[in-house]
C-alpha cells in the first residue's frame, strides 16, 4: 500500500488532518481481511464436518500492494506417474460484480456442497465489496493529501 505523508514531510495542518482517516481506513481494511480468514477457516471446518472430500474450496489472497481477494477454488486431481493422485488449486473466475455465479462454482456439486456456498458466499460478497470501496476511499484520501500537502491553503 502507497504510504501516507507523515512526520516531517507534511505541510500545513489540512494535510495533517488526513493522516488518522487514512489510517482508520488500514485498520479497517486489517478487519475485514481477518473476518475473511475467519469465515474461510468456518468454510473448510464445515465441509470436514461433513465428512466429504472437499473438492470446492475458497481463498483469501493477499498481494503485494496489501490488497485482498477472496476467491473460489476448484480442486483438480489427477494421477500421478508410478500410482497415486496428485491435487492442484485451479481458480474460478468471478466474472463481473462481487457475488460468484452458483452454477460457475457448485454445479453438479454434492447437496452439502451447494448449502454451504448459499450459506457463505453472500458473506464473502459483502466483504469483497467492503475491501473495494475502503480501498477506494483510501486512495481518494492519499491523494486529496498530497494535493493539499504540495500546496497547502493553510
Amino acid at each position: 500500500m502507497i504510504e501516507p505523508i507523515t512526520g516531517a514531510a507534511i505541510r500545513g495542518e489540512l494535510s495533517a488532518r488526513y493522516l488518522p482517516m487514512i489510517k482508520e481506513c488500514d485498520a479497517i481494511h486489517d478487519l475485514l481481511r481477518t473476518e475473511a480468514l475467519r469465515l474461510k477457516d468456518g468454510f473448510i471446518q464445515d465441509a470436514k464436518d461433513e465428512g466429504k472430500l472437499l473438492y470446492r474450496s475458497v481463498q483469501v489472497k493477499t498481494n503485494r500492494e496489501g490488497s485482498v481477494s477472496i476467491v473460489w477454488t476448484r480442486i483438480i486431481f489427477s494421477d500421478k506417474p508410478g500410482g497415486g493422485k496428485r491435487q492442484r488449486q485451479e481458480v474460478i473466475r468471478k466474472g463481473d460484480g462481487y457475488t460468484y455465479n452458483p452454477n460457475a462454482v457448485i454445479r453438479k456439486a454434492d447437496y452439502w456442497l451447494q448449502q454451504l456456498f448459499h450459506q457463505y458466499e453472500p458473506k464473502f460478497a459483502m466483504l469483497r465489496e467492503a475491501l473495494v470501496m475502503n480501498m477506494k476511499a483510501r486512495k481518494q484520501l492519499l491523494e486529496l493529501q498530497r494535493r493539499v500537502n504540495a500546496n497547502p491553503p493553510i
